[in-house]
């Protein structure tokens, strides 16, 4: 596994051609973080019975088959702890998160934000 992929990238509405082929084309080297996981799941709770939740659950389901998923556990922990201490500025905590995972090990963050993970390899699909 080379990569990790960012929530943004996941939850977009219309995915971007460039970024599905992407994806599609690195699939076998791609891992999910446990906190994008978290942060899906969060998304589909809020949302009340319908056929749109029922459609995002199913989504969830086939991502957790077609790509396994990095945890965020004691060494992850430790990075992340290192990694905001050392920050020039305030991190969100879910990106922290992802970005610990990423750093702890040795992936590569695809994502579409890059600045929100300062001192992290991160790789944008949605770019030329």
């Amino acid at each position: 596994m080379r990569y990790l992929l960012d929530t943004n990238v996941l939850s977009r509405q219309d995915p971007h051609p460039r970024a599905r082929a992407w994806i599609l084309q690195h699939q076998l080297q791609i891992g999910l973080a446990s906190m994008t996981i978290a942060e899906i799941a969060q998304g589909i709770e809020s949302l009340p019975p319908s056929r749109r939740r029922l459609q995002l659950e199913k989504l969830l389901a086939e991502m957790l088959e077609d790509f396994p998923v990095v945890v965020f556990g004691t060494n992850e922990a430790l990075v992340w702890g290192r990694y905001v201490s050392k920050a020039s500025r305030p991190l969100p905590m879910r990106d922290s998160v992802i970005a610990a995972t990423a750093l702890a090990n040795n992936l590569q963050v695809v994502t579409e934000n890059e600045r929100d993970f300062p001192e992290v390899e991160t790789v944008n699909p949605f770019k030329d």
